[in-house]
This record gives C-alpha cells, structure tokens and sequence, in this order.
C-alpha cells in the first residue's frame, strides 16, 4: 500500500483521465504534469507547454487519501476555477469536481504518478 505523501514540494504528477462536461471532455488536457515549487504554487504543463500556474492547497487524510485544491489562474480560459481533488495514493487515482464561479463546470476521473520535474517553459 503507497502512502500519502506529507508535502508535495518538489515532487512533479502526471495525471492521465478523462474529465466530464456539457462540452465533454478536455482532450488537450487528458495528460499533464503539475509540478509543486513551493507549499503554495505549483504550474502545469502538457506537451512540453505551460498550461497553467496554479495555487494549491495539500493535506494529507490519514494515510492513504489526501484532499488537493487547485485554484489556476486561468483554466480553459476561464478565470475563477477552483478544482478539488481527493487522491487516493493506494491505487494512485485521482478524482476531483471543477468549479466556475461556484458552479459546477465538470469531474475530472483519472490515475497519477510521480515523475521526473520537467523546466518550467517560458511564455512568450
């Protein structure tokens, strides 16, 4: 059984899933990494691209779960997004409800794993 991890500082997840909309799911997102720079922001990357910088909040719940809230500053263009994620580090999967705006935007199904931290690409 793997255990919660107590900080994600310096550790980099790639999820792979599938996320549920009105509009379906969000292909160019079935794959990415967030990498977690400090105990408060992390960014996300897809294809070798920035996607996103995000602050985020991690408390281990016992010792397999683990509850994670997102708050990117834009998510699929949109600014207000919060996602909270519950990962369960026993069968390294991942599922989480988005919210706009305090309304629910879509689920987010999928399984994660550590691996190595990929550069932060450059905007611009």
């Amino acid at each position: 059984m793997s255990c919660a991890f107590k900080s994600l500082v310096g550790l980099s997840l790639e999820w792979t899933g599938t996320h549920y909309s009105e509009v379906g799911d969000f292909p160019d997102l079935s794959t990415y990494v967030v990498s977690y720079e400090s105990e408060s922001n992390c960014y996300i990357t897809a294809g070798g691209k920035l996607v996103c910088e995000a602050s985020y909040s991690y408390a281990p719940m016992g010792v397999r779960m683990a509850a994670l809230v997102y708050r990117p500053n834009i998510y699929q263009g949109r600014r207000g997004v919060v996602l909270y994620a519950m990962l369960d580090f026993d069968l390294m999967m991942d599922r989480a409800v988005i919210m706009h705006n305090d309304q629910p935007l879509a689920l987010a199904n999928g399984s994660f794993r550590v691996v190595d931290t990929p550069e932060k690409p450059v905007i611009g």
